[in-house]
């Protein structure tokens, strides 16, 4: 057989194999919801938001999903009881955070579920942070951005937690999904979240209690691979959905999918929300844990004067389901082909 008869089998039989690997994403139609762009951070991977066609508007309209291979149902978690060997309580806090995080706050319920609890710390005078100036966290960056003094020692406890940190409960990909009910108070945010350091990936469905009526979504993105100390961002790229209702009144399902190509948001399984590659950041790409909680957050900016008087209050989490992400037969043969070049093309890095 001559050579271009070869070359001839070899292009129709890849031509057949891409036929039969193929599989057509699934068109998911999204429902409208007003969106309220917030101010992104400028980081060279992030595309402004207001360029982006069907990206957040008054109006509603988002670009409809395309899902991409298969999800497959891999922990339904009831929290009765709640899994030690799969669940931290986290003893911790972080910047801007009034309280500290307890296990003791990450109450069980006895019929399933579990609360995550604010109260205050008897004997601790919360700090006065509302007079500091705005100034520049570093040098360079932008001077809106108001920075606390060192809150000292927390005057609050409240309740987080987060999958173990080892193999089988960090995620690459797959379906987050929660049935949750967070607390209605100025300056609280409550958060289901997946994160990463080194470098900082996050991917965030957030409610903010001065006003419950609407989710807060974001994304931080930095290049990278595991180790590498990308950990740029400040307010990360968020948007306001109105989710048509109160949050705090009921439980209602909140899940995103994350997949290589796409991410998306769901409120009682309707799309809200839709972030394909580029639009506006690169779509985080690293195993990350998954967290879950509430706490008083300093920025007045974000989440309102936080109101001491209401507690205690707690976030209400019945139930939680994970799913692994299956990629279409392509795909996972394009990673093989692909595997890091991406470094060599990422024009940010010298």
């Amino acid at each position: 057989m001559s050579r271009y008869r070869w070359l001839t089998l070899v292009v129709l039989v890849a031509f057949f194999a891409m036929g039969v690997l193929y599989t057509r994403p699934e068109r998911l139609t999204p429902v409208s919801r007003p969106c309220e762009l917030e101010k992104h951070d400028g980081d060279p991977w992030i595309v402004p938001g207001d360029r982006l066609d069907g990206y957040c508007n008054a109006e509603g309209y988002v670009l409809p999903g395309k899902r991409t291979g298969a999800f497959k149902r891999i922990r339904t978690d009831n929290f009765l009881p709640l899994d030690i060997g799969f669940w931290d309580k986290l003893s911790t806090t972080f910047f801007c955070n009034q309280a500290t995080f307890t296990p003791s706050q990450v109450k069980e319920r006895p019929t399933g579920g579990i609360a995550l609890e604010i109260e205050a710390v008897p004997g601790v005078i919360p700090p006065r942070h509302d007079v500091a100036p705005a100034v520049p966290a570093n040098e360079g960056d932008d001077p809106g951005v108001w920075v606390p003094p060192d809150l000292g020692e927390r005057a609050y406890v409240s309740g987080n937690i987060a999958t173990k940190d080892i193999d089988y409960a960090r995620y690459q990909y797959g379906r987050f999904e929660i049935v949750l009910k967070p607390p209605k108070v100025s300056g609280v945010l409550t958060a289901f979240f997946l994160h990463r350091y080194d470098p900082w990936q996050e991917i965030d469905t957030e409610f903010l209690g001065r006003d419950t009526t609407k989710m807060l979504v974001n994304v931080f993105y930095n290049p990278g691979e595991p180790g590498d100390l990308y950990n740029y961002g400040y307010r990360g790229t968020p948007v306001l959905i109105d989710l048509g209702f109160d949050a705090a009144d009921d439980f209602h399902k909140y899940a995103v999918e994350w997949e290589q190509n796409e991410l998306r948001w769901f409120v009682d399984d309707e799309l809200v929300h839709v972030r394909s590659r580029n639009r506006p950041t690169p779509i985080p790409h690293l195993p990350m844990r998954l967290h879950v909680n509430t706490w008083p957050c300093c920025s007045e900016e974000l989440a309102g004067p936080f109101d001491a008087t209401a507690l205690p209050i707690s976030a209400e989490i019945k139930s939680l389901n994970i799913d692994a992400w299956y990629p279409p037969p392509l795909t996972r043969l394009g990673r093989v082909i692909e595997g890091g070049e991406w470094r060599n093309k990422a024009t940010w890095i010298q």
